[in-house]
């Protein structure tokens, strides 16, 4: 854990003459830049800025934006991030990067005994990954054997709102519980400080401290399964209830392909999505228009179920190795157990391959292109697969309406460019 480091990399100190004109702007007379020149970027405006966040109008400091680079963090910090829905990231994909070489985190709390297991198992892991790729195995599918203690790196964009609430979180709340979580938090609090000295200090008071998620106490040995979905809640008539939203605005007619097509966003559906793998949980938590309920990663490893790839399955020795790198993670994590080692600690010995069901939901516009993007060919095979089961269940339930759903060219040429696959459907139910 020694080498983690959260660093801003990117910030206008310039933006404090926009935030504390923002706070002006409400309640005072003259122009945007009338305001905009009263306004230094000083002691003075700090003050304000200060004053105006204690009384709850949060949105001033929104102005002020950060690029992060989280560097040599891992999985778990990114899964955790990555949960920060107002903001951009950008990940290094384990899709097309061979990460042999990656290395792993080792939290800093463990005993020598536990420490001694914990790098056992996951050297042990990396070598099943080489192991894989050697037997022809695609890097995608290889990584399902990867711990989440691996070393991750990805960048950050995010308005300080948001990142004062990430900051929180890291620190005093859910993530507290993981020595690295709040380590990253402490060295993102101590260079927000020096642009907004006192501002997180405020909002730490305020700052509802929750209590640990509940943690599974014991693990058991899964099975490979298949992802699937079932959609729990949808509008009881979707064209009717479009219909009677085109009334309202006027339209005749909407096409999904519209650019301003807001009568879209007033329905919503609620799938449960059923064992998807941790790696396919990034998928989902990457679409900011949507409300996700994903349980801890500890569950995933606990309940042991994991995913099997094709290209694994026709290679018989890929397959041995494969699966016994389930069953032998299982056996470490329990005996990590059995030393002391806290469930926080032990999540990391969760695999990429793990199994979850999440909640998601969504609106119309959101499912468009949520589908647009994960029933594409080239899309991964996994979550390309969960897509088509939801887009399924919901043309079960009104064909009319669903069928239209599909890939990016369905809609018109593909975006992909010179990566596209080259066979572009039809319609989106061809095959």
């Amino acid at each position: 854990m020694n080498k983690s480091r959260a660093i801003i990399v990117v910030s206008n100190a310039d933006a404090l003459r926009v935030v504390a004109s923002s706070a002006r702007i409400s309640t005072q007379q003259g122009t945007a830049m009338e305001i905009y020149d009263k306004s230094h970027g000083d002691e003075k405006d700090l003050r304000l800025v200060n004053k105006v966040l204690a009384s709850g109008h949060k949105s001033v400091i929104e102005h002020q934006t950060f690029g992060i680079a989280f560097d040599d963090v891992s999985v778990l910090v990114e899964q955790f991030v990555i949960e920060c829905r107002l903001a951009s990231f950008t990940v290094k994909s384990r899709r097309y990067v061979d990460f042999s070489e990656a290395g792993f985190v080792a939290p800093e709390r463990l005993t020598e005994a536990q420490r001694m297991r914990f790098e056992e198992a996951m050297k042990a892991r990396f070598a099943d990954y080489e192991q894989l790729m050697a037997l022809g195995v695609p890097k995608e599918d290889a990584r399902f054997v990867l711990p989440y203690s691996l070393r991750s790196n990805f960048f950050m964009t995010v308005d300080a709102r948001e990142l004062i609430g990430l900051i929180c979180a890291m620190l005093y709340g859910r993530g507290k519980g993981f020595p690295e979580i709040e380590a990253l938090g402490g060295q993102l609090k101590e260079q927000f400080d020096r642009l907004y000295p006192g501002v997180i200090d405020g909002e730490a008071k305020r700052y509802p401290h929750y209590q640990p998620l509940p943690l599974p106490g014991e693990i058991i040995k899964g099975i490979d399964r298949v992802g699937d979905a079932e959609l729990i809640d949808a509008p009881k008539d979707t064209k009717a209830f479009l219909d009677a939203m085109c009334g309202f605005t006027g339209r005749e007619h909407l096409r999904f392909t519209d650019a301003r097509p807001r009568e879209l966003e007033m329905l919503h559906y609620t799938f449960r999505v059923k064992r998807v793998s941790l790696a396919c949980v990034t998928h989902f938590t990457r679409h900011r228009m949507v409300s996700l309920l994903v349980p801890p990663v500890s569950r995933a490893l606990a309940e042991g179920d994991y995913v099997l790839p094709e290209t694994v399955r026709a290679i018989p020795e890929a397959e041995a190795i494969y699966r016994r790198a389930f069953e032998a993670q299982t056996v470490a994590a329990k005996k990590a157990l059995a030393l002391g080692m806290v469930m926080e600690d032990v999540s990391y010995f969760a695999m990429s391959g793990h199994q979850l069901d999440l909640m998601i939901s969504m609106n119309l516009r959101e499912m468009i292109h949520f589908m647009k993007l994960r029933t594409c060919r080239r899309a991964q095979w996994e979550i390309q697969g969960v897509a088509w089961r939801m887009l399924k269940l919901l043309a079960d339930r009104e064909p009319k309406v669903f069928t239209r759903l599909g890939p990016s060219c369905v809609y018109g040429p593909c975006p992909e460019g010179r990566m596209s696959c080259g066979h572009p459907y039809k319609n989106a139910w061809e095959e």
